[in-house]
């Protein structure tokens, strides 16, 4: 048994060695092979946008002695192309002719066959910023059945500055809108709200969030029945309205609501307006309460009836 496993151990060192030495003969020898290279741009990064993510590599056929070639293709161990960009947002890409130099120069260990890579590209802009005010459409806020807004809308801040290339810095007004997504309000807002933007991961803001505030109530319709108030109708009644009363609609905020009365609210109608294309005249609305909105009169326009003495 012990004998047995002596002539593996030996069989097996015997292996080891063998593929050692072919494998340390094999590097001594030149090869033509095609590599992907690391690159590496160099630029001011803080005053530009990068539109589209920079090429990391390039492919590179090269002529080299096997050592070369292991210790450029293992990447941890390699130092990257260097590509100066003195004016990064003019130039749009590299061809092959601009890059056989700068590669030539960097890996002059290796004899540069060819580059596989034809062109790289570049979308660099510059980097703007500016200042806006921000504004709310409020017919924008989604709010529950019945409910309105009633105060003033309050952002803080009021205006941010707005960060981003070029492209998008030319798009910019004087204004940006934000929006509230939360459905269905119902209650009273404070919240704060990111400021959202077009451009995406490529743009910011500064602040990047702002605080929204607004009052919300319930509003009921409502109905009072209205005595109608005559003018310059005959006293001997030979000249009388379709009816003595009109029904007011209106709508009141939930949290202001009373109980109205007649006396609240005055409707006449004038004789001396009447229209003789139909004989009507028009219910109007003299006052009402200072709370009551958006009010109809049913009718509105009244018939005016004739009597026979």
């Amino acid at each position: 048994m012990l004998k047995a496993f002596n002539n593996w151990k030996v069989v097996l060192l015997s292996i080891i060695g063998a593929t050692t030495f072919w494998f340390f003969n094999a590097l001594n020898k030149d090869y033509d092979a095609r590599i992907s290279y690391p690159i590496e741009f160099q630029f001011d990064r803080d005053s530009v946008v990068i539109m589209q993510p920079l090429p990391t590599t390039l492919s590179i056929d090269v002529s080299s002695g096997g050592w070369n070639l292991l210790r450029k293709t293992f990447w941890f161990n390699v130092t990257p192309i260097q590509i100066v960009l003195e004016n990064p947002t003019e130039i749009g890409f590299y061809t092959r002719n601009s890059l056989m130099p700068i590669v030539s120069d960097q890996l002059d260990e290796l004899k540069i066959n060819y580059l596989a890579t034809d062109t790289i590209y570049i979308n660099i802009e510059r980097k703007r910023q500016k200042k806006v005010a921000l504004f709310i459409d409020s017919l924008g806020i989604d709010l529950a059945e019945n409910h309105r807004i009633t105060s003033p809308i309050s952002l803080a801040p009021d205006s941010v500055i707005l960060v981003g290339p070029q492209s998008f810095y030319d798009t910019l007004g004087t204004s940006h809108q934000v929006w509230i997504e939360s459905r269905g309000i119902s209650s009273n807002f404070n919240r704060e709200i990111d400021v959202k933007l077009k451009g995406g991961r490529l743009t910011s803001s500064i602040p990047d969030q702002v605080r929204i505030q607004f009052q919300v109530d319930k509003f009921e319709r409502r109905s009072i029945q209205i005595p109608i108030e005559k003018e310059n109708f005959p006293e001997d009644s030979s000249v009388v309205l379709s009816t003595d009363f009109v029904q007011i609609f209106y709508t009141i905020q939930q949290s202001k609501e009373e109980d109205y009365s007649t006396r609240d609210f005055a409707i006449t109608a004038d004789l001396h307006m009447l229209d003789r294309a139909d004989s009507t005249v028009l219910a109007i609305l003299v006052y009402q309460p200072e709370e009551a909105m958006d009010i109809d009169v049913i009718p509105e326009n009244i018939k005016v009836i004739h009597v026979r003495k």
